[in-house]
């Protein structure tokens, strides 16, 4: 039993390493993408990608503002996020170079090929997510949500104070009670 809580231990702790280093090499991707962004901010903007030039990589490398390393840090994050290939899924959408200038358009190939990959993100996505059991009932709204607004309360008819003659201290006093009672049944 000792080997089996010892590979469970080994196994936790090597996990946790791996967790450590994908989110090592996540915050340097997004500082990397930061930067990229920083100087080239009609080209790169993460809330509003556009289609890159193929091989826009080797003009960064050729700018010489980015390391070999930090170039490929910044894209590996830039291609991979799901706005940006949402932007690919048009076909002869402009593809842009570094300077912001048209350059080619993507081609149906490329479309179909960003639509099934959007489809395996969202299905990757749609499986991560906590499903409701099925005889759990989704989350209920809050009562403020329920409540009807003012104007409608206005223009309800009385028919809810008809129904309960008593006055609002007689109701509260028999509030309390069943709250006294209950109190003293637990």
């Amino acid at each position: 039993m000792s080997e089996q809580n010892t590979a469970a231990e080994n196994n936790e702790v090597s996990q946790k390493k791996l967790e450590a280093k994908r989110k090592k090499e996540y915050e340097a991707n997004r500082k990397a993408l930061d930067e990229l962004c920083e100087l080239y901010p009609e080209v790169f903007n993460p809330t509003q990608p556009k289609p890159l030039q193929i091989g826009i990589h080797e003009a960064i490398a050729a700018d010489g503002k980015l390391s070999k390393t930090r170039i490929r840090r910044a894209l590996n994050l830039y291609v991979r996020m799901r706005k940006y290939i949402a932007c690919l899924t048009t076909e002869g959408a402009e593809r842009v170079t570094l300077g912001g200038v048209s350059t080619g358009t993507v081609t149906a190939e490329e479309a179909q090929h960003a639509q099934q990959k959007l489809a395996e993100i969202d299905k990757r996505r749609a499986a991560k997510r906590p499903a409701t059991k099925p005889g759990k009932p989704k989350r209920k709204p809050h009562r403020a949500a329920k409540a009807p607004a003012k104007s409608q309360r206005k223009s309800a008819p009385q028919a809810d104070t008809q129904k309960d003659s008593r006055s609002a201290e007689e109701r509260m006093q028999a509030k309390l009670a069943a709250l006294v009672n209950k109190k003293s049944n637990d």
